[in-house]
């Protein structure tokens, strides 16, 4: 009996290390974008789930650097966000608008057009918009990372994702080298994001090793 309560105990340890180590942030990564004609930007853009800060991480970042993204458009389904504010910003970012059925990110920069499709239905609302950087070549910037709180809500709600840049280069230029010939324009969007598989944690691994040696142990009894 002692031996089965020691061997439950070792269980319960092991089961325990190997969740912690599997309670890892979620993360979902939109990076293929529409219309896909050749002219579009080559944007990266996670969302990591904080679920012990209750946060949400955004990153966003060009690569190859072929655009400067001026606004970001999210589409969080039939939900709406209350008090939204920038919890962290590592420059360049302005939390414009919630709750908007607009298509502005502000002074030079919309979604106009037919090239981004309206946001679902129930709402048809961007739930949130980001202005990124300022209107012009003189202020280029790759990359963005921000976090706001997550509004009790999960990565399943993230739908339709929408960038407008107003420096687009095309065929082999890239920026900064070559931002006087990039003279397009971009308005994509996507609405198929990836989940990466989490890798095991150092927590989960040794979890996984105190179990398998309980059970190696109770066998051999």
């Amino acid at each position: 009996m002692k031996f089965k309560g020691r061997f439950l105990s070792s269980l319960l340890a092991a089961g325990c290390l190997a969740g912690a180590g599997s309670a890892q942030a979620g993360m979902i990564t939109y990076d293929t974008w529409l219309p896909d004609d050749g002219a579009v930007g080559n944007y990266i853009f996670t969302v990591e789930h904080d679920e012990v800060g209750g946060r949400f991480n955004y990153d966003l970042t060009v690569d190859p650097w072929n655009a400067d993204p001026l606004g970001l458009f999210i589409d969080l389904g039939n939900n709406t966000v209350g008090d939204a504010d920038l919890l962290q910003d590592s420059g360049g970012v302005e939390l414009y608008a919630t709750n908007t059925s607009s298509i502005d990110c502000g002074p030079g920069c919309n979604i106009s057009g037919d090239a981004v499709p309206d946001p679902e239905d129930p709402n048809g609302l961007w739930e949130l918009v980001f202005r990124l950087g300022d209107t012009g070549g003189s202020d280029l910037q790759q990359t963005f990372s921000w976090s706001t709180s997550d509004f009790e809500l999960g990565l399943s709600d993230f739908g339709l994702v929408a960038v407008r840049s107003l420096t687009l280069c095309s065929g082999d230029d890239l920026l900064p080298d070559d931002v006087d010939s990039c003279n397009a324009s971009d308005k994509s969007y996507s609405s198929t994001p990836t989940v990466p598989v989490p890798e095991p944690g150092t927590l989960g691994l040794l979890g996984l090793g105190l179990l398998a040696l309980a059970i190696r142990r109770v066998k051999a009894s």
